[in-house]
């Protein structure tokens, strides 16, 4: 299922962040976190929407128990992906995980969020074999599916993109502030564990 609203519709941050919360209740899984993985890179400013997200989620104090991946000086991007998924897995098991990205679409469709009830996949468009992220998804449109033309693409509007990153933090922002109350108890740390570590270092 996929639900959508335009950015510059007031009513899209609560419309979107009740949906995600919906989505989380239907889950019967249990988890203990909150894990937002914010693909894109900040060498583009048509890629640089999810990062733009994790930067702004970064500096709002995000509530709870939430870890950000994926920032304007930390990027998550098809050349670490793998890496970063692998740690993921193995470091938030019982995590509830978020994808965010920016893809292209429709000419009439630029400007749309878009929440989808279903992994990212991102690289999809061009062939490239990376990782799905997330229980869930959530990408913003930032240009025509039509502009494969990196020149086009590079005409992006850096203020359309920051408004755009600024409506889906807001989003993000509520519905982890609904969600974590939710969550289990983070897990008590295995007695052995510091020696562990310690000779591991």
């Amino acid at each position: 299922m996929m639900h959508h609203s335009h950015y510059l519709d007031k009513r899209s941050a609560g419309y979107l962040s009740e949906a995600l919360i919906n989505h989380f209740h239907k889950n019967e899984a249990a988890y203990r976190e909150i894990v937002i993985v914010c693909v894109g890179t900040n060498r583009y400013t048509w890629d640089s929407l999810g990062p733009m997200v994790g930067s702004r989620l970064k500096a709002s104090g995000k509530p709870g128990p939430v870890r950000i991946y994926g920032t304007l000086d930390q990027p998550v991007h098809a050349l670490n992906l793998h890496k970063t998924m692998h740690h993921i897995t193995a470091k938030h098991m019982e995590a509830y995980v978020v994808g965010v990205d920016a893809c292209l679409g429709q000419f009439y469709k630029i400007g749309t969020l878009q929440l989808v009830e279903e992994p990212l996949q991102p690289g999809a468009s061009q062939g490239k074999p990376l990782p799905p992220v997330g229980h869930i998804h959530f990408k913003g449109i930032i240009n025509n599916h039509r502009a494969l033309n990196t020149k086009v693409l590079e005409h992006t509007s850096l203020t359309f993109v920051a408004e755009m990153a600024a409506v889906m933090s807001d989003v993000l922002v509520r519905a982890c502030r609904e969600i974590t109350p939710l969550l289990l108890p983070a897990a008590a740390p295995e007695a052995s564990a510091p020696d562990r570590l310690s000779a591991g270092s």
